[in-house]
């Protein structure tokens, strides 16, 4: 300051931003504890939600990007003078859908590559089905099983998997009612069980077109899936003119007479299979004289020493030798 001169109040303040603006040069131009130059906070810069409303910010370096395992920020924040779009929106539909197309690829492949899990076949409107690939070539015989009241389908097709595949391909529908843990029912409905075993086969067809037969497959069941099983085999007769049946019941082919013709017409073979405990055996043999009488098809009548109304823990031979027998062609 001159003497005798005035101080004027813009000169002070501009002596003051000089000084400042000198400090802060020095203070950028120390090292830091790396050894290196000394970088500004950029939170401070840039993230405090208490900045002034009455002047500008400013800001001579540039945000640093969270680490990959951070979330990235839900608002923009100033980057040298710009602003950095958000890199986020909400899940929707759309992701959800994508989300389930990938999961079930990811299956379908895992499943693949083991033979010893079944595959799943997608139904439209109705539960999806279980099957296993033959281990045969060329055009192969299609083995639909109807599972018992309350059984678990996906555990039942990889049962009789080892005994099916090497004829053709195993496929297991699931009944409509669900009781938990995979269980299902077929809640007597023979009709739905009969539109279930149908899109199974068609929809098996479609995906494999020059592998699958259309006719002369093999129609199994035990239990209520012997019902429904025989039922079907009388609307499809065509389509499925061998049967093998566990604990059948001449009540299950007594009814709906009008369909025998064309089924005497078809029905080439049908093994009945049930065991000497079993509730109902003196039923069983009545469906086999029913069916011999009325000539639908060659019938074959096994009773098992020491079982019930169950399959026998060894029940490996026994089937095999009905599916030997059923599938002959004499």
């Amino acid at each position: 300051m001159i003497p005798g001169r005035p101080t004027k109040p813009w000169s002070i303040a501009r002596g003051a931003l000089l000084a400042a603006a000198l400090w802060a040069r020095g203070a950028a131009a120390q090292p830091g504890p790396d050894g290196g130059r000394a970088e500004p906070d950029p939170i401070a810069l840039n993230d405090s939600p208490e900045l002034p409303d009455d002047g500008p910010t400013f800001s001579t370096s540039t945000v640093a990007h969270p680490p990959v395992d951070e979330p990235l920020p839900t608002r923009p924040h100033a980057v040298t003078g710009t602003t950095r779009p958000v890199r986020a929106r909400m899940f929707g539909r759309s992701d959800d859908r994508a989300e389930h197309e990938r999961l079930v690829a990811a299956l379908r492949v895992r499943r693949r590559r083991n033979p010893a899990e079944p595959e799943q076949l997608e139904l439209p409107g109705m539960p999806d089905a279980w099957f296993f690939r033959p281990r045969v070539g060329g055009r192969a015989r299609v083995f639909v099983y109807l599972h018992a009241r309350g059984a678990d389908p996906r555990e039942n097709c990889a049962r009789f998997a080892p005994l099916v595949t090497a004829r053709g391909w195993l496929v297991c529908p699931q009944g409509p009612g669900m009781r938990g843990d995979g269980h299902r029912v077929w809640n007597n409905n023979a009709t739905l069980a009969h539109n279930y075993t149908m899109a199974s086969l068609d929809a098996l067809y479609r995906r494999f077109p020059r592998r699958v037969r259309r006719n002369d497959n093999v129609v199994m069941g035990f239990s209520e899936g012997a019902f429904v099983a025989m039922q079907t085999g009388l609307m499809e007769p065509v389509v499925f003119p061998r049967w093998v049946i566990f604990a059948a019941h001449d009540g299950y082919v007594g009814m709906n007479t009008e369909l025998y013709p064309a089924a005497r017409r078809a029905l080439r073979r049908v093994y009945l299979l049930t065991g000497v405990g079993d509730g109902i055996v003196e039923r069983t043999r009545r469906a086999a004289a029913l069916m011999r009488r009325e000539r639908l098809g060659r019938v074959e009548l096994r009773i098992l020493d020491g079982a019930g109304h169950q399959l026998p823990p060894n029940f490996a031979p026994v089937v095999r030798r009905a599916l030997t027998w059923v599938t002959a062609n004499r």
